[in-house]
């Protein structure tokens, strides 16, 4: 025991050492050095250590606030203000976890449990004087005949109680104290969450009081030191101090995958990878508006930048504009449309080299049989025979049966097969008849011809919008059915999103065909999305609820109140969960991933809410932008060239005579007096230009001439050309200036 202390004492000392209590410790360790150590150290030796210790880097300096004030009200740590709250009076009742409000409070708060365990012999001693003190005031009280006290017989009742249960061993006394302490910058921002928290706390009829004139001691009570300097507490058995332990999982944050939003908790980020769960499937449900494509079109957004595959079933022309955005491929399927998909499709091996003869044709058989039903109606057990017999002859006509080896590189058969082979079998002419419709009918061309349709793209998008109500859940159908062909022949990550699936759950056979991808999606390493705002269809289909069962991932959004009962009995919802989703604006509500669900609100950036809006306005805002730039393009691409302006012989001999003047005036300016002004000249003859000033017009005829080549050739021949020789435009420009006409240059034998 004795050794234990010891280290005990020096584990401390250590501590306080690196801390920089070194007062402490030099007095801990002191009594060690004493046995081991002869010498003690002089005064200047000690000096000199305490200058060194003083010049050391110390934890403690660390950690420190740069300086405190402790007021009678607050604490201020450098500027931070604190202010620290303690529990006086707590109700008779308590529901558990109700601490989990005040954790997730929106305010930077140490909260602080103090318990102490009490021994039973002194309660139970002090419980029986209680009781005979009550017992003995009733007493009194109906001797006199004064009317009952209420809450004296509930405290005597109360103590009658813990007596037994003490006694029996099935609770404990403890006594707990609880103390938050609340910062903020501001003090009036102090004094508003002050009465926050008091208002939350006296709500469940729990009354706290500010620790005045013992701030400081309050402080350190609630930080991690162990130490209670208020010791205000109160006596609790081990019900509801259980009650008091905060079960509280707010955070949703892994350290990989995509940002679904923010937790409304405590506004962390809720990022999380759907693929790490159990199984990575997903049910999103909320009303019309309320957001569900926003959300999902922005999982599949973030999705695609972690090479994920995406397939769309789009039934109201939703994500177009997300296919475009990221380069996916769009598909429309229409009556109208040049876009088929044959149904009698064999994929390609689904098990690689393990896959057995027939194996293929099998399960394409299995599956055809629920498309046909969805196309004939109820079937009786002899048609379900005959047509599952029609069905493989039909494909024995292509030359494929069960013993063939790689079916799939054969040319399969087409809807309009089937039907003459139904025509030519005893009991199948009332189902080729019904058929007819889809081969030669008004459905023909949809489903009666060989696919033309590729998905090797990293998203692929098919739109249903404009098929009739009737050909909706058929469309589906072999749309799903092409992917999951697709999906099962190559191993790799992928999403399927289905919007609007009530579409399929409303009929048995796709109900069940969709209940079946969804279980054996994870072994193909597949998440499948359903997004329905129908919640009592989808609800009430057998086959409903066992989809949400196997879906590790659930996403509900606001809910009407119609609906959001039977959400609360399949999810196990609190009366506060559901009154969450009933005020819940767009974009919000609970974000379910396994065993955690938090409050999320569903976050975009600008650029990704452009994308991925589904508002009208948004929208027409959108194609106007657009149609703008697609204007200014082509205008920009239909403007003329800008006309080059071409020089005259004229322009230029003027501006280089323009040039010569400009110089002579300034030389004149310079020779002549400033005061003396030249007498007047009537009509004085014009001087013959002087020999550079010719020169200098001889080679604006040259520069002239070149740039005017063909305007020179245009230029129709004069009347007197043989008489005198022809003029150029800078003499003839000088003409009226009076110059003696110049010898013509050049003259040919012959000329005039």
């Amino acid at each position: 025991m004795k050794t234990h202390i010891k280290l005990t004492q020096v584990m401390l000392a250590a501590m306080d050492d690196l801390l920089g209590l070194h007062f402490a410790a030099e007095k801990t360790l002191r009594g060690l050095v004493k046995k081991t150590t002869v010498r003690q150290l002089s005064e200047k030796e000690k000096e000199a250590i305490r200058l060194y210790e003083e010049g050391l880097q110390k934890t403690l300096d660390i950690i420190a606030p740069a300086g405190m004030i402790v007021k009678p009200n607050e604490l201020i740590l450098n500027d931070l203000h604190a202010r620290t709250l303690y529990t006086v009076n707590w109700p008779n009742y308590v529901y558990p976890n109700w601490l989990s409000e005040e954790i997730n409070f929106d305010a930077h708060m140490n909260i602080c449990q103090f318990i102490y365990p009490a021994n039973s012999k002194v309660i139970m001693k002090m419980l029986r004087k209680k009781v005979t003190e009550m017992r003995s005031s009733v007493r009194m009280l109906e001797q006199r005949g004064i009317v009952r006290d209420p809450a004296l017989e509930a405290a005597l009742q109360d103590a009658e109680e813990l007596r037994d249960l003490l006694a029996r061993g099935r609770e404990k006394l403890f006594q707990m104290g609880l103390y938050l302490t609340i910062y903020s910058d501001d003090e009036e921002k102090l004094k508003k969450l002050e009465t926050d928290v008091e208002s939350l706390l006296g709500g469940k009829l729990i009354i706290t009081k500010p620790a005045f004139m013992q701030m400081e001691h309050g402080w350190l009570s609630t930080m991690p030191f162990g130490i209670d300097e208020l010791e205000i507490n109160r006596n609790m058995n081990t019900s509801p101090l259980a009650a008091c332990f905060p079960f509280s999982s707010s955070d949703l944050t892994d350290d990989h995958g995509i940002l679904y939003g923010i937790n409304r908790h405590n506004d962390s980020l809720v990022i999380f990878d759907r693929f790490d769960l159990p199984n990575a499937n997903a049910s999103v449900f909320a009303t019309s508006g309320a957001g569900k494509s926003f959300t999902i079109k922005l999982e599949i957004l973030r999705s695609l930048m972690f090479d994920t595959e995406v397939y769309v079933v789009d039934p109201e022309n939703e994500y177009r504009e997300l296919c475009e955005t990221v380069g996916g491929t769009y598909f429309r399927i229409s009556l109208e449309s040049s876009n088929h998909i044959n149904p009698f499709e064999l994929p390609k091996s689904i098990r690689g080299d393990e896959a057995t003869p027939g194996e293929t044709l099998r399960a394409a058989v299995i599956n055809l049989h629920g498309l046909l039903k969805l196309m004939l109606g109820t079937l009786t057990p002899a048609e379900d025979g005959i047509l599952d017999k029609a069905i493989l002859d039909t494909y024995a006509l292509k030359g494929i049966t069960l013993a063939t080896e790689d079916a799939a590189t054969k040319m399969p058969p087409t809807l309009h097969d089937l039907v003459d082979v139904l025509e030519t079998t005893e009991g199948g002419e009332s189902m080729a008849m019904t058929l007819c419709k889809f081969t030669e009918g008004s459905y023909a061309g949809l489903f009666d011809q060989q696919t033309n349709i590729q998905l090797d793209n990293q998203m692929v998008v098919f739109q249903i919008r404009d098929l009739e109500d009737q050909l909706r859940p058929i469309a589906m159908f072999v749309i799903i059915n092409l992917i999951w062909n697709r999906i099962r022949a190559e191993f790799k990550k992928r999403m399927l999103v289905i919007d609007e699936a009530w579409n399929l759950i409303q009929y048995e056979d796709s109900a069940r065909f969709l209940y079946g991808l969804v279980k054996r999606a994870r072994k193909y390493w597949l998440g499948i999305t359903t997004i329905t705002q129908d919640v009592e269809d989808f609800v009430n289909s057998p086959y409903g609820k066992p989809i949400i069962t196997n879906s590790s991932l659930q996403i509900l959004l606001k809910q009407s109140a119609s609906a959001v009962d039977n959400l609360q009995k399949i999810f196990y919802l609190t009366e506060g969960e559901k009154y969450l989703l009933l005020n819940s604006d767009v974009g919000q509500g609970l974000f379910f991933a396994g065993n955690r669900h938090v409050a999320i609100q569903i976050v975009a950036s600008p650029k990704e809410a452009q994308i991925i809006s589904t508002k009208p306005e948004d929208i027409l805002a959108h194609k106007q932008q657009e149609k703008l730039e697609k204007e200014r393009t082509a205008a920009e691409k239909k403007a003329p060239p800008i006309p080059q302006q071409m020089v005259t012989a004229d322009e230029v001999a003027t501006t280089l005579q323009h040039e010569e003047d400009a110089q002579q005036e300034v030389k004149d300016q310079d020779t002549t007096p400033p005061k003396t002004e030249p007498p007047p000249v009537e009509a004085a003859p014009a001087e013959p230009p002087k020999p550079p000033e010719a020169k200098r017009v001889t080679e604006a005829e040259d520069v002239a001439s070149i740039a005017n080549a063909t305007l020179m050739q245009a230029t129709p021949p004069q009347t007197n050309a043989a008489k005198k020789p022809q003029e150029t435009p800078a003499e003839a420009s000088a003409e009226p200036e009076a110059t003696p006409p110049e010898k013509p240059r050049g003259k040919k034998k012959g000329e005039g």
